[in-house]
């Protein structure tokens, strides 16, 4: 048998870049530490209002869902063609910003059916409208940042993109110091702060954004706005974005119909599920941008109809993925709760998160793995499949599930959330790589996911 040659092995797997895409992940998550930190220093049940942002959240994920992704899959499947890229990028500008200017009016017009249907506890349903409100004033502009870094990616521009969320982070960090920390020279706005703070920072990152895009590209932005055709790539995109976006929407109605079910329990319970995924996404960090990045490398593979270096990049990613989740979960069992505690004092919270942590340890190394398979639905295109994938956890586990709860047939308790939660990742997994071994046997005539095809595909490394 040869030896792996480790020249060739780089050829075919993009490590600059995903090094790139880490940093872009772990560069604001750095930031999130620190924002938690100082809402945590302005009251104990501080976490828990800006915890309800989380449902607002998840809506806005389905706007950043829909558009992006269809400019995703076009632009990394045609980077090479600038003429193509700019029009791609001009209607997915125009689709983003109507989207996310109609969803910002729907949230504001009604704010208080909205916070009545998601179950915030009475007793901070006025700060919480407050504070929901103003984080929306920012929904247009953090939308068109989004796609616009989702655009410089996907042509490979990792460079670029982690200048873009460096300064983001700086601006925010700078912002919450004179808005909500404890130093002497911050203005102590509380809540009111961290909303106001969020605002400001996403209305000059989409300018930023822009300007450097059009640097990048070479734009001249008259000829941008009046001579650049793009409604013929209207069609193109919403083909691809309309199942991500109807995906999100599925995915994300399960995940708040769960949400509901924590905030019946109480405020400990849900800020401390809130804690514990804090600590997860922040640990995963890695895997979020192997996963991003593999998006971007199956489109540009699969646009040249490179397929077996498709396949072979995937493989590369599912086995790094598993590592870091293994990793994680070792690591966990010693530094879970002293993680939990640095960041929130309420030791009720910092017990629901070590909880969480035992129960969610195993599916999210299925997660981690699910997670990067799903790229091949994203780079290619074929995002029907994300879709059918959440219809079945949602149609038969996490809808009934809620539905027993809230009428009584099972009872609202925290272990039942985890239990749900577990089946649903492992479910997940186990869907996904069925369809994706549909999709890669219609494409290239095998299966992505059999032991001998992952084999093969190693051994051959040196063949190609």
């Amino acid at each position: 048998m040869k030896k792996v040659d480790w020249r060739k092995l780089k050829e075919h797997y993009p490590w600059r870049f995903m090094g790139f895409m880490l940093l872009i992940f772990s560069i604001p998550k750095l930031y999130d530490l620190t924002n938690v930190y100082w809402i945590g220093k302005i009251s104990l049940e501080a976490l828990a209002i800006t915890e309800q942002f989380e449902f607002l959240s998840v809506s806005i994920e389905v706007v950043n869902e829909t558009i992006p992704f269809g400019v995703l899959a076009l632009v990394a499947q045609n980077w090479k063609n600038h003429e193509k890229v700019l029009k791609i990028l001009k209607a997915g500008l125009v689709l983003q910003l109507c989207f996310s200017v109609i969803f910002m009016v729907l949230i504001l017009s009604f704010m208080s059916q909205f916070v009545m249907t998601i179950g915030t506890p009475p007793e901070i349903v006025g700060i919480t409208k407050m504070y929901l409100g103003l984080k929306a004033l920012a929904l247009p502009f953090e939308a068109v940042a989004f796609l616009l870094l989702i655009c410089i990616k996907s042509m490979r521009r990792g460079k670029e993109a982690l200048y873009l969320v460096t300064l983001s982070v700086i601006l925010n960090m700078i912002l919450d110091l004179f808005l909500i920390s404890d130093q002497s020279f911050s203005l102590h706005m509380g809540i009111r702060g961290v909303a106001l703070g969020y605002v400001i920072s996403k209305i000059i990152l989409a300018i930023v954004a822009f300007a450097y895009l059009a640097y990048i590209l070479r734009i001249k932005i008259p000829t941008f706005i009046r001579k650049i055709e793009f409604r013929s790539l209207f069609k193109p995109i919403l083909k691809i974005g309309k199942w991500t976006g109807a995906d999100s929407l599925t995915r994300n109605l399960g995940y708040m119909g769960t949400l509901m079910v924590l905030n019946l329990i109480g405020i400990n319970e849900f800020g401390g599920y809130g804690l514990s995924m804090l600590v997860m996404w922040t640990l995963i960090i890695p895997v979020l941008a192997l996963a991003e990045g593999t998006n971007v490398v199956v489109g540009n593979f699969y646009g040249e109809k490179r397929y077996t270096d498709m396949r072979r990049a995937i493989y590369i990613s599912i086995f790094l993925s598993f590592i870091i989740m293994l990793s994680i979960a070792f690591i966990g069992l010693f530094t879970w709760r002293g993680i939990s505690d640095f960041f929130n004092p309420n030791p009720d919270m910092v017990n629901y998160s070590v909880q969480s942590y035992m129960w969610l340890m195993i599916p999210y190394i299925c997660f981690g793995v699910g997670i990067i398979i799903k790229s091949l639905f994203f780079g290619t295109g074929e995002t029907k499949y994300i879709l059918f994938i959440s219809l079945v956890a949602n149609l038969c586990i996490i809808a009934p599930f809620v539905i027993l709860v809230r009428t009584g047939f099972v009872a609202a308790t925290y272990t039942n959330v985890m239990a749900q939660f577990f089946i649903v990742f492992v479910e997940d997994l186990m869907v996904t790589i069925y369809f994706a071994n549909r999709l890669t046997k219609r494409i290239t005539g095998v299966k992505l996911i059999s032991i001998r095809n992952v084999t093969n595909a190693i051994r051959r490394y040196n063949e190609s």
